[in-house]
């Protein structure tokens, strides 16, 4: 099957050499805030256990151009990962890697891929691999080597170029608990400058019982699959022992067991974690069956780490957008919950998008509704990710301002892409910038570092306790000190960072470009 394809080095020689290459994020925008990458360093250790000489490349990590090319222009293999807004920066490496080593077979997976095959195809790919490829890919390789190990035809998820045409392989598939337990841990040594990572990303569950209108998640992973909570305990200290100071528990919501992952919080504290957690929950988490604040709920998540930090979909202030964008829960019943957090001491990282049916008074009542119930502000343009519900209804009302490969990379949530129904495109991107300065202000982050000084206290963490208890005497009054520091004055640093990335965006003359390209364009449907 692989005769005439142009696929590995040499047709159908042993494969040995594999290179894994994430792009780096377009710009200034949230996906190049942690620098921690996706799926590419679980990939990279399950491909060096079946053998095979690998590396990982994360561009968000160790910086752009950071690609050692030397070794990808002896690779059999080069496989790309991508979300969207990295597809543009992902045909450049492509481009780059078929000068460099044009008998290279070229592989993408990752989000966009899995959604959207027809664009990896286009930005120059051999073959796609959709959904979970930690089983998939080493069979895939064994096969590209000519091992007795099956046809393409078998294996899963996967779609491939043959004379002019894109052949198709067996549905992708879901990994079941058992192979997801079956999974080594993350051997983060493998990616290049690792060293260079600011978070350690762990999970515990695969998929979300959410299924927003806007999310790709369902598509990829069509059910919420757990694995074992030791196996993501293990990852969990192996990061803390590995130098990191955050980890960051990507579920995309922790708490849809919620009683499993009570008890993962307790396990983890009493398991010595001494570290910051970053975890994805719903905000509704935080009431019990009685409909109560659940109270053990909140301390569990403030003493399982040095400081907590909860991401939120706060979505909207407005009931309407929630129930539109099938939220279930109202904006008074969500904000209860985010005031409970935030006076339990835990930070709150809320999630809000511009709709293209927004107001400009939804807006500002978006704006306002953070600055009293949040820590930090993630303020997002509604974008059509691939596959979603709401990006089929976008493509058929025509809204979409930007469609070629190259504008993919507007599409990372900072940027204004489809057409609003009650404004120009413009005056909402100026409008969602001004709620980003007025959260982001110094007047905020001096009221912040006050609050830190005179109100800001909590009792060290079981696992922080432990740590300085195993430190030298002369050592612990120190680590004490800074211990207390990093809790009492982490909504700072927060404010503190997000103030400064503000300032780069209103001076940087790629935004200002695509603030002209935006004021450019006609009104073709506003409402009044």
């Amino acid at each position: 099957m692989l005769q005439g394809l142009g696929l590995g080095r040499d047709g159908m020689s042993a494969i040995n050499r594999i290179a894994l290459i994430e792009a780096g994020s377009p710009g200034l925008n949230i996906y190049s805030h942690v620098a921690m990458g996706r799926g590419i360093p679980l990939l990279a250790t399950v491909v060096r256990a079946a053998g095979y000489d690998v590396r990982a490349f994360i561009e968000d990590v160790s910086g752009r151009d950071s690609v050692d090319w030397e070794f990808v222009a002896g690779c059999d293999v080069v496989g790309f990962s991508a979300i969207t807004c990295t597809m543009p920066r992902t045909a450049e490496l492509v481009a780059r890697t078929r000068v460099l080593n044009p008998g290279a077979t070229i592989l993408f997976g990752g989000p966009e891929p899995t959604c959207d095959p027809a664009r990896s195809f286009e930005a120059g790919a051999d073959m796609v691999l959709r959904g979970e490829a930690e089983l998939t890919l080493p069979r895939l390789l064994a096969v590209l080597g000519g091992e007795p190990a099956g046809s393409l035809g078998d294996i899963e998820g996967l779609l491939w170029r043959e004379e002019g045409a894109v052949r198709e392989g067996l549905p992708m598939r879901q990994l079941t608990r058992t192979e997801l337990d079956a999974l080594p841990l993350v051997d983060r040594s493998l990616v290049h400058h690792a060293e260079d990572a600011s978070v350690a990303a762990v999970w515990r569950t695969r998929g979300c019982p959410s299924h927003c209108d806007f999310c790709e998640v369902c598509e990829i992973y069509p059910r919420c699959v757990h694995r074992s909570d030791d196996r993501t305990l293990d990852e969990l200290m192996e990061a803390q022992r590995n130098g990191y100071d955050t980890a960051f528990l990507i579920d995309d919501n922790a708490a849809a067991n919620k009683p499993a992952f009570m008890e993962f919080l307790r396990k983890a504290a009493s398991g010595g974690y001494a570290q910051a957690l970053v975890t994805q929950l719903r905000a509704d988490s935080i009431f019990g069956k009685d409909g109560k604040i659940d109270r053990e709920f909140l301390k569990l998540l403030k003493r399982a780490a040095a400081v907590t930090v909860v991401c939120v979909g706060v979505e909207s202030a407005s009931d309407e957008d929630l129930a539109a964008v099938h939220k279930n829960v109202d904006a008074k019943r969500m904000g209860r919950a985010l005031r409970a957090m935030k006076r339990t001491g835990i930070l709150v990282h809320g999630m809000f998008i511009a709709l293209t049916d927004d107001t400009r008074e939804a807006l500002m009542r978006n704006g306002d509704y953070a600055r009293k119930y949040v820590t930090s502000l993630q303020y997002l343009f509604e974008t059509p990710l691939p596959g979603t519900k709401r990006t089929a209804e976008h493509e058929a009302a025509g809204t979409m301002l930007f469609r070629t490969l190259e504008d993919l990379s507007l599409y990372d949530g900072m940027h204004c892409v489809l057409e609003p129904l009650k404004m120009h495109a413009s005056e909402m991107q100026q409008l969602v910038l001004r709620e980003y300065r007025r959260f982001y202000s110094k007047r905020r982050i001096v009221a912040a570092a006050l609050q830190g000084t005179f109100v800001r206290f909590r009792r060290l963490s079981q696992g922080q306790r432990a740590m300085l208890r195993d430190l030298p005497v002369w050592r612990r009054a120190g680590a004490w000190l800074r211990m207390h520091a990093s809790y009492k004055y982490a909504p700072v640093a927060f404010l503190t960072v997000g103030y400064k990335r503000v300032q780069v965006v209103l001076n940087d003359p790629d935004y200002a470009a695509f603030l002209r390209r935006l004021e450019s364009i006609g009104p073709r449907r506003q409402e009044a």
